[in-house]
């Protein structure tokens, strides 16, 4: 089953020479738009990291803030990162890109209520999967050694490997939307209990 025909419509107008990122932001935000409901999640566009605040490292791209009503708590479930799609068969950007990612697993890390933080690195249509584990606080895929005195591909482009526009693409980003409710609802769940367990006294 395809995406809607409006987000269909966007992608038809995105060119793969495109080297601009902010043209791929309205085609993310609806897609975001169309997997989170308001009524349970928030969309902030350009989330603002404590580095950011500080003049470091720029806002996330977009980043999604689920308000957990009964703990008062927002906590981040997922972010999403874009870069233009002329940046794929380049080692260098891919490099930054991915950097990018694990840098921000280690600014929201702190804010982080449920288990599994999933971030994307989305190179145009192409898409790159990476999860930071809140129990051990590991981040997969695991880096891959740098070098000072040769050329390593610490980001292969064959992370990028589904096309959010494609069937296969489209039920993997799904199913990590799934997920994440999932792990949204077992929070609210297991809080709920809690709340209750202690009024009860």
């Amino acid at each position: 089953m395809p995406w809607p025909a409006h987000i269909v419509a966007k992608s038809s107008r995105l060119l793969d020479t495109e080297t601009i990122e902010n043209k791929f932001y309205g085609l993310y935000n609806t897609i975001l738009i169309e997997c989170f409901p308001s009524t349970q999640f928030t969309i902030t566009p350009q989330y603002a990291t404590a580095g950011a605040q500080t003049g470091g490292p720029g806002a996330i791209d977009f980043a999604i803030t689920y308000v957990i009503e009964s703990l008062d708590l927002d906590s981040p479930v997922f972010f999403v990162e874009i870069k233009p799609p002329t940046h794929l068969p380049s080692l260098s950007a891919r490099k930054d890109a991915e950097n990018q990612i694990r840098t921000r697993f280690g600014q929201l890390a702190h804010l982080v209520r449920v288990p599994k933080l999933y971030g994307v690195s989305a190179i145009g249509r192409q898409l790159s999967y990476y999860t930071y584990e809140r129990a051990g606080g590991t981040i997969e895929p695991v880096a891959l050694a740098d070098s000072t005195s040769s050329i390593v591909d610490t980001a292969p482009i064959e992370r990028w490997n589904t096309n959010i526009m494609q069937e296969e693409g489209r039920a993997r980003f799904l199913a990590v939307v799934e997920e994440i409710k999932q792990m949204v609802r077992n929070l609210w769940w297991t809080s709920s209990i809690m709340t209750a367990f202690m009024t009860s006294f």
